[in-house]
């Protein structure tokens, strides 16, 4: 078995003033706050939101058909309900097609 290697208990964030304990599996001397990988984080998901304009669509699940917003373009229906209920009756519809070929084979 692998032995995760450590870097030592109890060090302290490099930067002056900081003093935030550092994780002994932590290979770098500063704190995730100074280490800047915060900041990366931020802007890479503050810009993804502000790429995509909402807009206005209508539910795929034809019996509800009811206006919703949003900001994905892949987005078909205005809840996880109607999305489950055009799944399942998209499965019968299978199911039926299955029935119907089966009975005319047997005939």
């Amino acid at each position: 078995m692998l032995k995760t290697k450590t870097y030592g208990v109890g060090r302290i964030c490099i930067v002056d003033g900081c003093g935030t304990l550092l994780s002994a599996y932590n290979p770098s001397g500063v704190c995730a706050l100074h280490g800047g990988a915060w900041q990366d984080d931020f802007h890479r998901s503050s810009r993804k939101s502000s790429q995509r304009e909402e807009t206005t669509r209508r539910c795929a699940f034809e019996p509800c058909a009811r206006e919703f917003m949003t900001t994905n373009p892949a987005k078909k229906y205005c809840s996880d309900a109607c999305r489950m209920r055009a799944f399942q009756a998209r499965v019968m519809g299978a199911r039926r097609m299955g029935d119907l070929r089966g009975a005319r084979r047997a005939s």
